[in-house]
């Protein structure tokens, strides 16, 4: 069983830095493959898993956008677990954001995630200074359309910060950090790396 990590829109491994250091478990954390005009989640998921050579018996987690492709990973491969930290499992729980999104389709990519995460903006300026503008207009183009996860509930495990603006903290079926918002990875590295090693571990037992 092995672990995989994605990072939110745009960004890349180096959100996870503060993580790394708290978390003792292994996890490889993936970069965004280089755009080649996917226009749907479950294309940009095809292309994680055949460059990532992932399979059916590992985990896969992701931050935003990250945990709405590792879904679309779910479905693919039919994975035992995945792991939404501060992410959406369907286009309605993201659906307060669409009306900021639609205006912001044409503009730079830094623009729009500053928009989307507020209080952080020098971090995030700083940290998705290189991303791909078509990229993140594909997938904010492509979000109103996206069905969201249908398979098993209890396949989904997830951290959400009560203070999350950009998606609201769903009223059940997630553990919550009260002071995190949105970049709770970022913001929260200690807790999320608690989180992570107890899912393991239960997943670890429950393979046994």
């Amino acid at each position: 069983m092995r672990w995989f990590l994605l990072p939110g829109m745009g960004a890349t491994d180096a959100m996870y830095n503060g993580l790394k250091h708290k978390l003792g478990l292994k996890v490889n954390y993936l970069n965004w493959p280089e755009y080649r005009g996917e226009k749907t989640y479950a294309d940009v998921a095809r292309r994680v898993i055949n460059e990532n050579d992932i399979g059916a018996d590992d985990v896969v987690g992701g931050s935003s956008l990250g945990g709405m492709i590792a879904l679309e990973i779910a479905q693919l491969l039919n994975l035992k677990s995945v792991v939404l930290l501060g992410s959406a499992a369907n286009r309605k729980e993201v659906q307060p954001m669409l009306s900021l999104l639609s205006p912001l389709a044409s503009a730079a990519p830094v623009a729009i995630i500053q928009a989307l995460v507020g209080k952080h903006r020098s971090l995030v300026s700083t940290m998705f200074a290189d991303a791909d503008p078509e990229f993140i207009r594909a997938m904010c183009a492509y979000l109103p359309s996206w069905d969201g996860y249908h398979g098993p509930a209890e396949k989904i495990v997830r951290l959400h910060g009560k203070k999350d603006h950009v998606i609201p903290c769903p009223t059940s079926g997630c553990e919550i950090v009260e002071e995190a918002g949105h970049l709770l990875a970022i913001t929260h590295p200690a807790e999320t790396a608690v989180f992570m090693e107890r899912i393991n571990a239960r997943l670890t037992s429950e393979s046994k």
